[in-house]
């Protein structure tokens, strides 16, 4: 089985990628679109935080849900718990203490079609640059997304009066 294509720190392309990827199999394919209400999400376990158990401070975050024959798959190129793991897991392991996070980092979801996401992300990766125009991170060696849809950000605006954890474990139940 070959890896997924990955460059870190830019997870709105790697799922892009990721959607159209034979490695995911057969199933329905939501993006899931992360943030907080805020702009700012803490999200546990991944892997630019440290080790297993740390928190990260995000602004976005972006996973793939796969529906299998019984139950929702989420692949997280960015997660130390493992790729894919069952939706309900996933959800635990990123999140395992809302009631401890402050309000405004809880996070927001925003569930997308695959399709609408591969075909309708545009982006010039403006969101990437320092001040001075340099790369925050390396971007990644494919051509950025253009779609005839929605920037990341309009997409981000739409997550941060999205869904609450609790209805997306409902939802991917």
């Amino acid at each position: 089985m070959t890896a997924p294509l990955y460059q870190p720190f830019w997870c709105e392309e790697n799922i892009w990628q990721l959607t159209i990827d034979p490695l995911v199999g057969a199933g329905e394919r939501q993006v899931l679109l992360i943030t907080g209400a805020s702009g700012h999400v803490e999200c546990w376990n991944q892997r630019v935080a440290g080790p297993p158990g740390a928190m990260m401070q995000w602004d976005y975050h972006v996973a793939l849900a796969v529906r299998g024959t019984d139950l929702w798959q989420l692949w997280d190129l960015d997660t130390h718990l493992g790729c894919p793991v069952p939706a309900q897991q996933w959800l635990s392991g990123t999140f395992p203490c809302p009631e401890r996070v402050a309000t405004r980092l809880q996070p927001r979801f925003l569930l997308i079609p695959a399709d609408e996401w591969r075909n309708g992300l545009r982006s010039d990766r403006q969101h990437m640059r320092t001040a001075s125009g340099a790369w925050s991170q390396p971007p990644p060696p494919w051509p950025m997304p253009q779609g005839n849809g929605a920037t990341l950000a309009d997409y981000l605006g739409r997550a941060r009066t999205g869904m609450d954890l609790i209805a997306l474990r409902q939802r991917l139940s």
